[in-house]
């Protein structure tokens, strides 16, 4: 059995841990730069040790780390992580830019670890159903819309730590959700990318981004994530026979179905929105390969090329 630990214990390392329990690893660690901060984390856990980040380093018993900590700390602690010979998820957005994805993809290679950014999206248990049957139910795709929207605290954002310069605004944090949905679904390398709107207003950061993508294979998507609209979000695959609907696409357990042939409702069941990813990456360290097929490399630079975009504007 493969032996996972978390590294940083907030929030999100919560919700990774149950996605541990649900799949084909074992909830191992838990690592904190406060060692009082993992003991109450781990305590939680019956199998779970509490460490520090050079004690998980250094146990030979942890074979896969989730790096579940805050944007600019994500570069220093994977390398620390290849380094140390130790295989690799790293919560989205994995990295600033594609210089530094291509770096560390190297150096995981050089180590033969496995490195996959964390996109639970590509790998909920409603995706990966829809990703084999979406053409043979509305055809082959032609548009897909995704929108990751909410309504934000703005007076907190600072503790959030969203207001990084280089990681940070509403397209880092949740707009990387519709484009790796659009991407999924498009299968194609991007060919170009218009920012068609920012609003920034009185903030250093977006709040407010439309993005549309135009695919090598003719496919067009939109992608829109906002911190000041509260509207429903969801992600929409239409095809030359109709069209698929998913409400919270990147952890939703329910499709509506519109086509030629009339509607359907498709359900699947899911015990954490975080399991399918965790098993991808098991699946592959046991069948050593040093990345997943669907989110590789190539799919962390696609990903982090409409993000640079944004940067660029």
């Amino acid at each position: 059995m493969i032996n996972m630990a978390i590294m940083g214990c907030g929030n999100i390392a919560k919700r990774v841990a149950n996605g541990i329990i649900y799949s084909d690893g074992l909830l191992y660690a838990a690592a904190s730069r406060d060692i009082e901060k993992a003991m109450a984390f781990a305590n939680k856990y019956p199998t779970c040790k509490a460490m520090t980040y050079e004690e998980v380093l250094k146990d030979e018993k942890v074979d896969l780390i989730y790096i579940s900590t805050i944007n600019p700390t994500h570069y220093a602690l994977i390398k620390a992580c290849l380094d140390a010979h130790k295989n690799v998820i790293c919560e989205k957005p994995m990295l600033k830019n594609r210089a530094q994805i291509d770096e560390v993809f190297a150096l995981a290679k050089e180590n033969h670890c496995f490195l996959m950014e964390a996109h639970k999206t590509c790998f909920t248990s409603l995706n990966t159903l829809l990703r084999d049957k979406a053409e043979e139910k509305i055809g082959r795709i032609e548009k897909i819309y995704g929108q990751y929207c909410g309504l934000a605290d703005i007076s907190h954002l600072h503790a959030w730590n969203v207001y990084e310069p280089d990681m940070g605004g509403c397209f880092f944090d949740i707009g990387v959700y519709p484009i790796c949905f659009a991407n999924l679904y498009a299968n194609s390398p991007i060919q170009s990318v218009n920012i068609r709107h920012m609003e920034k207003g009185e903030y250093p950061t977006d709040i407010d981004v439309t993005a549309d993508i135009v695919y090598e294979n003719g496919i067009k998507a939109t992608v829109r994530s906002s911190w000041i609209d509260g509207s429903e979000n969801k992600g929409i695959l239409y095809g030359e026979r109709g069209r698929i609907e998913i409400v919270n696409f990147w952890k939703g357990t329910k499709a509506l179905v519109y086509s030629d042939e009339g509607e359907e409702e498709i359900l699947v069941e899911q015990d954490s929105d975080f399991t399918g990813e965790i098993n991808e990456a098991i699946r592959c360290i046991e069948a050593g390969q040093l990345e997943s097929r669907i989110m590789s490399h190539k799919a962390s630079n696609e990903i982090s090329l409409v993000l640079e975009t944004l940067k660029k504007q």
